[in-house]
């Protein structure tokens, strides 16, 4: 029985292949399996696609501007790394600390205008 696809779980190539044939986009020779191993291949090319993805909205989501919904900075980090704290978004500016986080440049400004003359009357 022939391979039915690229060997290389990080190949997109998935066209029907023989044995002995070469994947024409990255190179790797298919060998002889079973269609036990061709369902852990084609699992594992499931994976690989599906981290790509996860990966891919991550950075997208991450590329937006991001501003604190208490002071309107820009000064926000992601508070990474902590199991309590999965999804808590920190401000270096006022030192807010939450789940919420603003995405809208007009908002912000009018925040940043009322946390200065906030700030100004203490």
């Amino acid at each position: 029985m022939g391979g039915w696809t690229c060997p290389n779980p990080k190949c997109v190539y998935d066209e029907e292949m023989h044995a002995g044939e070469r994947c024409s986009l990255c190179g790797a020779e298919v060998r002889e399996f079973d269609f036990a191993g061709l369902g852990e291949l084609l699992k594992e090319k499931w994976n690989v696609a599906k981290l790509k993805r996860e990966k891919r909205n991550m950075e997208r989501a991450m590329e937006r501007v991001k501003f604190c919904p208490r002071c309107g900075s820009t000064d926000v980090f992601w508070a990474s790394g902590l199991p309590q704290l999965w999804s808590t978004w920190e401000c270096r500016r006022c030192g807010y600390r939450g789940a919420v986080i603003l995405e809208d440049s007009e908002m912000a400004a009018k925040l940043r205008e009322d946390f200065s003359k906030e700030k100004a009357s203490r």
